[in-house]
Parts: structure tokens; sequence; C-alpha cells
């Protein structure tokens, strides 16, 4: 029996992580945590489960299968890496030309953001399904992301620590509140995990980073076993529209028998296994294209550059997004009727050209995250908050690692027109306000003045 090259595999994945994290922390304004955000949700989907098949006696999936998957998504993290720390710097000329203009940001802007996505958040529900319309909405909740990155982010550069305790609160909330209003809890952990990586881009302590990120892993993980096991009861009331008490109380009752993460309990193994294991998919994915063909030869790549004209100006668009039946068709594994599974960026690249294409689309991939990472680090560094924003807001729609390219495009462009309104929006309340004495929203200096 051929042996297992999964410890390997393991251990270069940790190094590449580290590697790109250390560059990126080298650097002046290296980033405000993008590039590493995109690393790790790649590392929570792909990585995490795959630890634990080095656990003896435990294997909840074909072993050759999730290596056979594991092994591309090896490729996929080298291929990002060597495009976020090889190529980008050579397109550092790209660099906005405004560099040499600093700000004074009003400090009203972070809430704002926080507020205007509130809205957002809330209106979801009633659009239905107009056409744009329920895109640019929902990408419209990412602004609370947004705002809450930069409270951090203020309130940090003030020194004012019992405000940041309270942001960074806020922050760990947002699991809590998409568990109670959708029943999901992956849109509130990223929302929660892309913010705790910003807050990391400002905060230079290696020690201080690393003890916090041990501390909220295992809890995070002991958290989400927990979940996973009440899931079912969670989601009957929260989507058979019992009142917000019932919720909270079904909640309540989840954290009174919480569960900390055990590695000997198969229980829980079984828990990141099931959810957690892309891997799983990409591997099946390998096999069968590989015994019997059909590669899609670039037709999702397609799919996802016309995934960029609006509904609006296309009402009969075939191209939805939520990978449909795509996992199917390239898996061969049957679902029930009705469920979601995310293709995967690297399992949608994978079956268009094989590994070739994890390669060049994951080298793409790192130079696009890396650009606007560093884009929006300049912005901020210079106070300009309506700039980082125009670049954050997009790099957020980039970290969608476990759904499909269409949902990544879509969610890109939607970002930078709402990045574009709203910014345009908060300008001209400021310039109502200023004649009341208001404060001014980003307002520029020249470089150098005090």
């Amino acid at each position: 029996m051929e042996e297992s090259r999964l410890p390997q595999l393991l251990a270069l994945w940790m190094a590449v992580i580290l590697l790109v994290a250390a560059v990126r922390w080298r650097r002046k304004h290296g980033g405000v945590g993008l590039t590493v955000a995109y690393l790790l949700n790649l590392w929570l989907i792909h990585w995490l489960a795959v630890s634990l098949y080095l656990i003896p006696g435990f294997q909840n999936n074909d072993a050759r299968i999730v290596e056979l998957g594991f092994e591309q998504s090896t490729y996929a993290v080298l291929a990002f890496a060597f495009g976020a720390v090889a190529l980008m710097p050579l397109l550092r000329n790209l660099r906005t030309a405004t560099a040499a203009v600093t700000h004074v940001p009003d400090p009203n802007l972070p809430r704002a953001y926080i507020a205007l996505g509130v809205v957002a958040f809330l209106l979801l529900s009633s659009v239905g399904s107009l056409p744009s319309v329920t895109s640019i909405v929902s990408t419209g909740q990412e602004l609370v992301i947004v705002g809450l990155g930069l409270c951090c982010w203020q309130a940090w550069r003030q020194k004012n620590f019992s405000t940041f305790a309270f942001w960074i609160g806020a922050t760990m909330l947002l699991p809590f509140i998409t568990i109670v209003t959708r029943g999901f809890i992956g849109y509130g952990a990223v929302a929660s995990l892309t913010i705790l990586i910003f807050v990391a881009s400002f905060i230079r302590s290696r020690f201080a980073i690393t003890a916090i990120a041990i501390v909220v892993g295992y809890v995070g993980l002991s958290f989400y076993v927990t979940y996973m096991r009440d899931r079912g009861e969670i989601r009957e009331v929260v989507w058979g529209g019992q009142s917000f008490a019932d919720r909270i109380a079904r909640i309540s009752t989840t954290i009174e028998t919480f569960e900390w993460f055990d590695p000997s309990n198969n229980d829980h193994l079984d828990r990141i296994d099931d959810r957690l294991n892309q891997n799983v998919l990409v591997g099946s994915a390998v096999s069968r294209l590989t015994d019997l063909g059909g590669f899609a030869r670039g037709s999702t790549l397609w799919d996802a550059l016309l995934a960029l004209i609006p509904r609006a100006l296309w009402p009969d668009k075939p191209i939805t997004a939520g990978s449909g039946h795509l996992v199917t068709d390239y898996t061969g594994i049957q679902y029930a009727v009705g469920t979601s599974v995310g293709i995967g960026q690297v399992m949608e690249f994978y079956v268009n050209f094989g590994t070739l294409g994890v390669i060049i689309g994951f080298v793409v991939m790192g130079v696009l995250v890396t650009l606007l990472d560093q884009f929006a680090a300049d912005r901020l560094a210079l106070g300009d908050l309506h700039g980082f924003v125009l670049f954050f807001l997009p790099g957020i729609a980039l970290l969608q690692v476990g759904g499909q390219l269409v949902e990544v495009t879509t969610s890109a462009a939607a970002s930078v027109l709402v990045a574009i309104v709203v910014n345009k929006y908060l300008a001209r309340l400021q310039q109502k306000q200023a004649p009341q004495g208001g404060t001014v929203l980003s307002a520029p200096l020249t470089a150098g003045q005090p």
C-alpha cells in the first residue's frame, strides 16, 4: 500500500501560510489582512479536517480521495503564494498616484458604514428576487465588516483600549447574530475572522497575536462542534419563523451544554470532517475526471465573466450563483433536492483545466487579492477611509473560497458599485453638515502638514 503523503502536504501548507504572513508583516503598510484572510479561509475548508486524519483510528471518508483533493489544494496555496509574494511586488507601480496626500478621517465615518450595513442586512429579506438589487443589497451587508474593522482601528490609534475592547466584543457577536436571524454560523464566523485578521495587521506584537489566535481558534472550534450538534433544532426554530425570544432561548440551551473540542471524541471529529472537508469533493472530481474525462474547458470561467452583466440589463440571463448542479456533474455524488453544496475555487479551477487550471487560477487570485490588500493598506495609512473602502470591500468579495466564481465576480462588481455610491452619499452628507460645524470626512492635507 502506498504511504500517505498527508503529513508532508500538511507541513508544506503551514510553511506557505507562515511565509506569506511573515512577508506581509515585514513590509511597511504590508496589507490590511486580505491576503492572510484568503489563505486562512482556504485553510479552514482544506487543511483543518485533513489534519484529523493523522489521529490514529480516524477515517471518516476515503483517505485516498481526501489526499487527491488535498494535493490539488496544496498546488493552489503554493500558486497563490507565488502570485502574492513574487509577482505582486512587480506591479507596485500600479499603486494610486495620490499616495503623497494624507487625510484627516471623520471619526464618525466608521459608525456610518456600520449603520448602512445594518440597513442593508434588514432590507435583504424584503427585496425578494429583484434583478441586480438583491446582489447589491447583499453586498451592502459587508459594510458592517468594514465599519467594525475601522472602529477597532480608530480606537487602537487613539489608545482607547476600552472602546477597542467594545468593538472587538461586537465583532465576536456576529456569528450569534447570523445564527439567530438566518440559522447559519458560517457568514458571521467568516465576517468575524476577516475583522480579527484586519486588526492583527496593525497590532505589531507577534506574541500577542499568536496567543490570541490560539485561544480564539480553540474556542471557535469548540463553538462550531457544539453548534453542529444542535444545528437541526436551531434551524427548525429560526426557519420556522418563531419569535426572537424563542430563538435566543434555543441558542441559550446550546450554550448551557457547551462542549469543548476534544480530539479523542469521534463525534467532534466527524462534525468537522463532514462540513469542512472540501477535499472530498475535489478528490472525487479528480478521480472521476481522470477516469472519464469531460473537463469544463473554461465554461464556468466564461460564466463568471458573463455574470458581470447585470440581470437588470439581461433579464433572461441563464447564469445563477450557488454552484447549482456543478458538484454532482463533476463528482457523481448525488444530493437531496434543495441541498446547496459549494463547488469551491480549487475544484472549479480543476474541473476546467486540471492541475494547470488550479496553478494558473490561484496565481491570478494571489495577485488580485494582494493588490487589493496593498491598495487598501496604502489608503488607510494616509487616513483616506473612502479609498480604503473602495479596495477593501471588493477584497472581501474575493474571500468566498468555498463558493462558485460566479458568486465572486458578481459580488466584487457589486462591491465596487456599493463603495462608490456609499462614499458619494457620505461625502455629500458631510458637505451639508460642514457649515453647521460638522467634522470633515477624509479631508485632504498635504503630506507633512500638522
